[in-house]
């Protein structure tokens, strides 16, 4: 009875310390004294980054990106409207690039020396833990939305999340996007 309660509550921690790992950071900011429900048709402008890192992952990731928002807008009751919206959103996507360091908190066995006048020798844990350098490229997306009238940024979101190799990257982005939108504080009926 304990060894199976004692092996339930390893995987619960495994578990927990796993989807804790690697989560995705998301933030979202807007004017609280505007009226956001006003705004019931969007469109797209074309992102502001014009480097040639940003033209190939935008060519690489541009068109999930958009997909996947059209989606979590019209959730939201917003319609798409290219002649005359009410909104323009824009988004960046980007990595960047990052090294983090970490010590091993390994022990060792050593030769220590002490006493009184007397030489002696004995086997003692000396404390030696390496220095490891390793990448944790951050991959974030950004989206803002505009006024199409005045020309004022009205909401602005992001999400940021630690580049996992092993993840599923068209994954990740829709559930990044998902919960962006998700912040954006408009919810009209739907149709």
């Amino acid at each position: 009875m304990i060894k199976q309660f004692l092996s339930l509550l390893s995987l619960i921690i495994v578990i927990v310390l796993h989807s804790c790992t690697g989560s995705i950071y998301t933030y979202s900011d807007y004017n609280k004294n505007t009226n956001m429900d006003k705004y019931k048709t969007y469109a797209w402008i074309p992102p502001s980054d014009s480097s040639l890192r940003g033209e190939a992952i935008m060519r690489m990731y541009g068109k999930l990106v958009k997909s996947a928002s059209d989606g979590e807008l019209k959730k939201k009751g917003l319609v798409q409207d290219e002649e005359h919206p009410d909104a323009v959103f824009r988004f960046r996507l980007g990595i960047k690039k990052q090294i983090q360091y970490s010590q091993s908190p390994t022990l060792s066995v050593g030769v220590g020396y002490g006493g009184l006048g007397y030489y002696a020798g004995a086997y003692v844990p000396v404390a030696g833990g390496n220095i490891r350098e390793t990448r944790a490229d951050e991959a974030y997306i950004s989206f803002e939305m505009f006024d199409t009238k005045t020309g004022y940024l009205l909401w602005s979101g992001g999400a940021r999340k630690t580049v996992d190799n092993s993840a599923d990257s068209e994954k990740n982005t829709r559930l990044a996007i998902q919960s962006v939108f998700s912040r954006l504080p408009i919810r009209h009926k739907i149709k």
